[in-house]
């Protein structure tokens, strides 16, 4: 596990060595939080492009805003339109129609009440109601001609056009048309009451109403878990994350909010957005679909309760069409994707041939690394981090345990180049540091780096006094210096000399790598070899830009596999790539079984093992 602490810079001008930046005293720009170290494992975020979400049950929902490099704002949510209300709206009567003599005794007037919202055509925004306005003092028979009633409004910033609605006889407004000036003119237009103006609402204004997970889906921000309502889920209006208006009657598009019912309570611990919402609660799986029309709208949707077992706090990971989530019970890892013979969500275990990693522990925090290796990267409450290979189209998958000479307590990936990279922060010897893993390409090995908290160092002229080393002080480290390993060296003052000079060093702390092979099990003439004595004279191993390797039936008989063919003296060996067969020291056990190892700094890549037993009858 090659953790790097330093990033590779330019030589120094004047051959002296340089430093790679480390981690730990990068420019850093700060921002004050509304959260705690304490709360920051209970704290849920979703991103969209420079803004940040964020939901904690402690917490009214907030928001990070990036506007610049060094402008970052962190602020509660005010959820309301982008657009503001008109204002200033006025009614003038027109009512020529008045007497028996003009009107022949039918004339009935009556009070009309009236509202205007602004409407923003490129957002697709529309504000909440202007304060209504009516004509109580001076009512108005609209039935006769020429009678009207002319609404003015002052002009709201933003607005491309206006939506005029009507209360007529009723406490509810109606929809009567709309217009681009800010004046309209009601002749005795049926009001719409199906389609009625957008009233304000916030669901979270409470101290037991503030949301614990969040995500987006189908133009939707969605909140779940208040500590009121912990079976809970709210979505923001269609196309407008901070905007949580409904309307009367409910339109499509409106914020929806319902709860999952089920046969016990269901805290909703996680949100999921894939094909279909997934709600991860404390007890099942929910699944959130549209009905009729296909999408979720406040109008239509139907909930489900899938296959698949309960949900902890820690975010799911979702991996193409996977969504990988630990388990609220066993400390499992489980997966969910979509089976077509049940048309529904299926759950696999995929931690049950590793259940020992998992037995006891927690994971903290984990993320994917996509390129180039496919892989979750996951950090244990123990401080041990796990690596989980996943190639779905394969079916390839399998745990293993990354140990280095101190507590991993975080990671994120981030995408560099044609790598995702993993950046985590590791304490060694009451030091906390920022470390990143090393590039898993590289074009030559002296370019590699198989070291933990490891430096980079390249000079113009060679050199052989290492310095600022003072985060291994008093740690025995090794090197690889222009491509040959270098072992024993002790780091005191910050430094280390190499017994000779070179250009272009990696200095870190050594770590083995091992491959053991389960024991072989295979039917033979006789039946299964299982439990049988088992012999293995030779062995073929298959290589990849490999140095360094030994192999062995045991940890106690590991020889070296020969590597230098026509290399010149004084030149590291090659790389080795190919098949290389190697004889073993007798071993007899109850199954044949390999061990391959790299102790040194170098690279090793195990594509195949293939054995050659002898099996007992």
């Amino acid at each position: 596990m090659p953790l790097s602490a330093n990033d590779r810079i330019p030589p120094a001008p004047d051959g002296a060595s340089h430093r790679g930046h480390r981690m730990s005293v990068a420019r850093l720009y700060r921002v004050g939080s509304p959260f705690n170290g304490a709360e920051l494992a209970e704290l849920d975020y979703e991103q969209s492009a420079d803004t940040m979400y964020f939901a904690h049950l402690n917490h009214a929902p907030a928001k990070l805003v990036r506007a610049g490099h060094s402008d970052w704002t962190f602020s509660t949510i005010a959820f309301a339109p982008t657009i503001a209300a008109p204002t200033g709206l006025s009614l003038l009567s027109n009512n020529p129609n008045t007497d028996s003599a003009n009107s022949g005794n039918a004339y009935f007037p009556q009070t009309q009440k009236y509202v205007v919202t602004a409407v923003n055509d490129v957002s697709g925004a529309e504000s909440r109601a202007s304060a209504p306005v009516d004509n109580a003092g001076d009512p108005n028979d609209l039935t006769l001609k020429r009678n009207s009633n002319q609404l003015s409004w002052s002009a709201a910033a933003g607005a491309t056009r206006y939506r005029v609605y009507k209360a007529d006889n009723t406490q509810e407004y109606g929809y009567i048309g709309s217009t681009e000036s800010l004046s309209f003119v009601d002749d005795n237009i049926g009001p719409d009451y199906s389609d009625g103006p957008p009233i304000g609402e916030d669901p979270f204004s409470g101290a037991d109403d503030h949301p614990s997970t969040v995500t987006f889906f189908e133009q939707r921000l969605l909140w779940g878990r208040t500590a009121r309502r912990p079976n809970a889920i709210y979505g923001s209006r269609s196309g407008s994350f901070e905007n949580m208006d409904i309307s009367r009657p409910l339109k499509a598009s409106d914020a929806l909010s319902f709860a999952l019912v089920a046969g016990r309570v269901n805290a909703v611990n996680q949100l999921v957005s894939m094909n279909d919402l997934l709600a991860l609660t404390s007890d099942a799986i929910f699944k959130i679909e549209g009905g009729q029309a296909g999408y979720i709208s406040a109008t239509d949707f139907v909930v489900r309760r899938q296959n698949g077992r309960g949900s902890s706090r820690l975010s799911p990971l979702v991996i193409d069409s996977v969504c990988f989530y630990q388990t609220s019970v066993g400390n499992g890892v489980r997966t969910l994707g979509y089976e077509f013979q049940s048309d529904s969500i299926n759950s696999n275990d995929v931690t049950i041939f590793s259940p020992h990693l998992f037995r006891g522990f927690d994971i903290k925090a984990w993320a994917y690394a996509q390129e180039p290796r496919s892989v979750i990267w996951a950090v244990r409450n123990d401080g041990k981090l796990l690596c989980f290979t996943w190639e779905q189209e394969q079916q390839v998958w399998g745990w293993t345990l990354c140990e280095t000479d101190g507590l991993v307590e975080s990671l994120c990936v981030v995408s560099e180049g044609a790598e995702d990279r993993l950046y985590l922060t590791v304490r060694r010897g009451g030091k906390l540091l920022i470390e990143r893993m090393a590039a898993a390409r590289w074009d030559d090995v002296a370019d590699s780096c198989f070291l933990d908290s490891a430096v980079t160092f390249q000079f113009e002229t060679p050199q052989a006094v290492l310095r600022n080393l003072q985060h291994l002080e008093g740690r025995a480290v090794s090197a690889l210096a222009d491509g040959g390993v270098v072992a024993g060296l002790v780091v005191a003052n910050g430094m280390v000399t190499l017994p000779e000079p070179a250009r272009k060093v990696t200095v870190g702390l050594p770590y083995s790598a091992t491959i053991e092979t389960l024991p072989l099990a295979f039917q033979g003439q006789a039946g299964w070899t299982i439990a049988k004595p088992q012999t293995q004279a030779k062995a073929v191993i298959r290589l990849i830009d490999s140095r360094g390797v030994k192999a062995g039936p045991t940890d106690a008989t590991l020889e070296p596999l020969r590597s230098r063919s026509s290399e010149l003296p004084g030149q590291p060996p090659a790389l080795m790539t190919g098949l290389y067969e190697t004889y073993l020291r007798p071993d007899i056990n109850g199954g044949a079984r390999m061990v391959v190892r790299s102790d040194d700094p170098l690279p090793m890549t195990v594509s195949a093992i293939h054995l050659d037993p002898s099996v007992s009858e």
